[in-house]
């Protein structure tokens, strides 16, 4: 996990716990999801309410791991166009 002036981040292998955590002392309702091979390479985001579905789902946001809630920049795009 990193903040810094400009973009909060977590990493795709941390928690979905540590992303709460992170946004709500960061005081940011999303994060950018780096790969966890190359930490200046984001890989998509994750936002309170992925973090709130995936709760009210019945996932443990301590058994769960951000790469399973993020949503591809790619993705993401594609999921807009199409609405």
């Amino acid at each position: 996990m990193n903040t810094n002036a400009t973009t909060t981040t977590v990493d795709q292998y941390d928690h979905v716990a540590a992303a709460e955590y992170l946004m709500k002392h960061a005081g940011t309702t999303a994060l950018a999801v780096l790969d966890g091979q190359h930490s200046d390479r984001p890989i998509g985001c994750i936002t309170e309410t992925d973090i709130a579905e995936a709760m009210a789902g019945g996932q443990d946001p301590n058994l769960t791991w951000v790469r399973d809630l993020i949503v591809p920049r790619q993705g993401r795009a594609a999921a807009m166009s199409a609405h």
